[in-house]
């Protein structure tokens, strides 16, 4: 991160840090801290119909359906059924009352039960968010500003629509009342990229021996920002989020075996509606850009490599990076039938430019589509859902394939908010 940026947040920092004093000075004596909690217990009963990367069983991801041979998955006969607890949720919110008059200090925290990374397809305790609130600014783990989580749809599916922008980041925001409808947010977040080493391998197996000690890698040095415009009314809301990012990666060097730093610019441009109508919600997304692939809840990579039309050495083929172009929708109705009955059904798509440098087996559209009805048993408290999900992945050569689920989802879940 360059000096003058680095300066620049650990002043607001400090700043923010000062005005923290001065609410812990001012703590009303009378009202102790008090704690809100939140449980939410789902346990799903999975049967899928054809194939999906073992991995991923207990979400469905489009992008991990195997297509081609050498993919986790692909020689597996269809037709499985899982158990899994994993979308069970905890949170926890610490509230500390002041007279300051930027109000109480929030400190809230949450948990469920999806295992990642090194943990795979395992169910364990797993930390996902973690945030302080108190007046304007929020400091900590929080869902991006670039996404609207309260237009996520009504089902059951972990996961969620695959071309809807959803990620959680770690965030400095800052939040002010436009009008008594407008709300502006401004962010600095640091989500992290990914590159696409494409047939650079194959193509340059004098890289080979450099490749093995030197991998092409990211390198963060500034922030992404971020706004986030919200108009609210009786009949919904509309938000419109912009996303302004500098990408930037180290490139060994043939010669010796160096790194070189370069750097690309990416942009992104989210639009979300939610209107009540038809005794439901009406929920629109559309979200495109370059260079934005970390943010989309599922497929694409932020930088890859294209073919250089000047090689600077002879009989060796050259690339460069580019930030691709990608662009995601989303359509859902959730609707209430009855007193007891409600449902949801909708779509959501995302396309991937490719670029001459990525291999055949690239991923370059995902198709994903959701049936849903849940019956209440016992209000804000048991619910019972069964949804028909619907998946379909294609690959930069045409290579595509697809896969079916049932979803049978028991929730319960209680909380105490003060």
């Amino acid at each position: 991160m360059s000096k003058s940026v680095l300066f620049i947040i650990i002043f607001i920092f400090l700043s923010f840090l000062s005005k923290a004093q001065e609410a812990l000075d001012s703590i009303q004596k009378d009202t102790k801290p008090y704690l809100n909690y939140w449980v939410i217990i789902q346990t799903d009963v999975i049967y899928d119909i054809n194939k999906m990367d073992p991995e991923w069983t207990s979400y469905f991801r489009p992008s991990k359906i195997p297509v081609r041979p050498g993919q986790a998955g692909y020689y597996e006969t269809p037709g499985h059924l899982f158990f899994s607890v994993k979308p069970s949720t905890f949170k926890f919110e610490g509230v500390v009352p002041t007279k300051y008059k930027w109000g109480d200090l929030k400190l809230r925290f949450e948990f469920d039960l999806v295992g990642m990374g090194p943990y795979g397809n395992q169910t364990g305790l797993r930390f996902r968010l973690a945030y302080a609130d108190w007046g304007a600014f929020r400091i900590g783990k929080d869902w991006s500003t670039f996404i609207d989580l309260s237009n996520f749809p009504n089902i059951y599916d972990w996961w969620g629509p695959s071309g809807m922008a959803l990620l959680p980041a770690v965030t400095f925001r800052y939040t002010t009342k436009l009008s008594r409808n407008n709300l502006l947010e401004l962010a600095l977040e640091m989500p992290g990229s990914g590159i696409d080493m494409g047939d650079i391998r194959h193509d340059n197996p004098i890289l080979d021996p450099i490749l093995e000690d030197h991998e092409f890698k990211t390198k963060e040095q500034i922030p992404d920002f971020i706004t986030r415009y919200t108009l609210s009314s009786r009949w919904g809301h509309f938000k419109l989020m912009s996303l302004l990012r500098y990408l930037e990666y180290e490139y060994p060097s043939i010669k010796d075996k160096a790194y070189n730093s370069y750097g690309l610019f990416g942009w992104a441009i989210n639009t979300s509606l939610n209107v009540k109508a038809f005794k439901g919600n009406i929920r629109l997304q559309s979200v495109f850009g370059n260079g934005y692939a970390g943010y989309n809840n599922d497929g694409g990579v932020e930088i890859a490599p294209v073919l250089d039309d000047n090689p600077s050495t002879p009989n060796i083929v050259e690339y460069k990076a580019v930030v691709p172009f990608q662009y995601g929708l989303t359509a859902f109705y959730d609707y209430n039938i009855r007193k007891n009955w409600s449902g949801s059904f909708g779509y959501s798509e995302t396309t991937y430019d490719n670029t001459d440098g990525q291999s055949n087996d690239a991923f370059h559209r995902s198709q994903y589509v959701v049936l849903q009805t849940v019956y209440t048993i016992l209000k804000d408290r048991f619910k019972v859902g069964l949804n028909y999900q619907y998946g379909k992945k294609y690959e930069k050569d045409g290579t595509n394939g697809f896969d079916q689920r049932i979803l049978l989802n028991f929730t319960y879940s209680f909380s105490q908010v003060r």
